[in-house]
């Protein structure tokens, strides 16, 4: 078990996210890396011919569509993680290997990415996808669950919030990797289409969020107690 001494030893929240930063970096580098320039006899024969292009591209778009929906996967979950880790005032050993965890699920991505790249209609590769996203998604709420529960964070109000935007991005991000893993053994062509639903999983959670927040503020019991205490 790590002591009090222990962790003034490990690097502090800003070593973490400069850690994290330059993960990040590199597996962004190493995604636009499996998009390759088309070859084949076709169009060495006629370099010029827009046709011989077209046909000597994925037809069904598996490696483009991998890379968008990981690069935006990645992006959203950087700015999650940033939202949290910018607004702990402590650090601990805990923390730290949590962290180790979200980046352990991120740099898989480029390979389950490219995996679904190459073989867009297998199930198997559209399985192992949909499981990183879900690890991606769960080490993040495990870090901000680890930090709320352990007066890591500054503003109570806001942890709260954040905890519950948190859970909500989770559901969705199961729900719709559950979706996809379904339609991955049924039928694989539209597998990938339910992805783009990850556009809308962290303006929907938020929005959710706050009308939940707004619901709570206004409800029956809030608005009550202060005529309670004005009788008292």
């Amino acid at each position: 078990m790590a002591t009090e001494d222990d962790d003034e030893d490990i690097p502090g929240i800003e070593r973490l996210l400069a850690l994290t930063d330059g993960v990040v970096a590199i597996a962004l580098t190493l995604l636009v890396l499996q998009l390759q320039v088309p070859v084949s006899d076709t169009l060495k024969a006629n370099p010029d011919s827009a046709r011989a292009l077209w046909h000597a591209l994925d037809p069904d778009g598996s490696e483009l569509t991998s890379y968008l929906v990981s690069f935006l996967v990645i992006a959203q979950f950087w700015m999650v993680h940033h939202r949290v880790l910018r607004g702990m005032r402590g650090h601990s050993e805990g923390l730290a290997w949590r962290n180790f965890s979200f980046l352990l699920a991120l740099t898989l991505m480029p390979f389950t990415s490219d995996l679904i790249g190459r073989y867009g209609t297998n199930p198997v590769a559209i399985t192992l996808f949909g499981i990183n996203l879900v690890a991606i998604s769960l080490s993040t709420q495990w870090i901000f669950l680890y930090a709320a529960h352990h007066d890591l964070l500054m503003d109570v109000a806001r942890s709260k919030r954040d905890e519950r935007t948190a859970r909500l991005r989770v559901v969705m991000v199961i729900g719709i990797v559950a979706v996809s893993m379904v339609l991955a053994w049924t039928a694989p062509q539209w597998a990938k289409f339910v992805w783009l639903l990850f556009l809308v999983v962290s303006p929907v959670a938020q929005q959710i969020s706050r009308r939940v927040e707004a619901l709570r503020w206004f409800s029956p019991d809030t608005v009550e107690e202060p005529s309670k205490v004005g009788k008292k």
